[in-house]
């Protein structure tokens, strides 16, 4: 069977409606109403057919970026916040969507632990610009650092995983070896009533990505889509299109049966 590349096709587009929080200024925002996904890079960014991270709504007039639903204990402080001159700093320095959402979000609930979240979806909006790029992965690292430690919960060990791959494409390898060993594997293990865990099929997920991240830290490689750590399907187009414009490949990865059988069979 011939396997077709992993092209990103358009998802389904529409206009959406919106006005502004912050001085109710109407505007429309391109949305989708339906997108699919096949695997994600180390950083968590999908493979799929949309625009990754999703494209916020940002009001054209004072730039606040609508990422979320402000209560109405917030639009006040919001209006001051949007107004003030480090804000307007950081529309002016051309800062991404997401990270002045992070920025906003900081201000509003100092103790969210949404932020660092937020700031990993901003390092995704920086491909192509290695300097944002180390900028935005520290800034994640340093908002992960900040959130309590919860060992026992399956959302803390996954965000430190986060903070280690970008600790790791900073190329501070062993700093993310010591976070990904500072995390007790205990809590990607089976529960005694998987029916009664909510994160019960995700655990071995996060634990092999934990056991793949660790190898690539290990081997010191920078890479934002190490091969051995995205889909395989993926991994196998990237492998043909170095083979057919003679760029080195990683050693012995490319030639695996299953990789080697799949680009056999892309289509060009």
């Amino acid at each position: 069977m011939l396997l077709a590349a992993p092209v990103a096709e358009a998802g389904t587009p529409y206009p959406q409606k919106m006005k502004c929080a912050v001085g109710g200024q109407a505007f429309t925002h391109t949305a989708t109403a339906s997108y699919s996904t096949w695997g994600s890079r180390p950083d968590g960014k999908p493979y799929g057919s949309w625009i990754f991270p999703m494209p916020l709504p940002v009001c054209p007039g004072n730039g606040l970026v609508m990422y979320r639903e402000f209560g109405q204990d917030e639009t006040a402080g919001l209006a001051q916040i949007v107004g003030s001159a480090e804000y307007r700093a950081l529309v002016k320095a051309g800062e991404t969507p997401y990270f002045r959402a992070a920025w906003l979000e900081a201000r509003l609930k100092p103790d969210s632990e949404d932020t660092p979240w937020i700031l990993l979806q901003a390092t995704w909006e920086t491909d192509g610009d290695d300097l944002r790029q180390a900028r935005y992965d520290a800034a994640f690292v340093a908002a992960a650092d900040r959130l309590a430690a919860r060992p026992d919960n399956l959302t803390w060990a996954a965000l430190q995983g986060r903070a280690a791959n970008a600790e790791r494409q900073l190329g501070l390898y062993e700093a993310a070896a010591r976070r990904l060993a500072g995390v007790d594997r205990a809590v990607f293990a089976p529960r005694a009533d998987p029916a009664a865990d909510e994160d019960a099929e995700n655990r071995p997920g996060w634990a092999k990505f934990y056991a793949d991240l660790a190898v690539v830290i290990a081997r010191h490689d920078p890479a934002r889509e190490p091969l051995d750590m995205i889909d395989e399907q993926t991994a196998a187009w990237k492998c043909k299109t170095m083979t057919d414009r003679g760029k080195a490949q990683p050693a012995g990865f490319c030639e695996r049966p299953e990789i080697a059988e799949l680009m056999k069979d892309l289509k060009d």
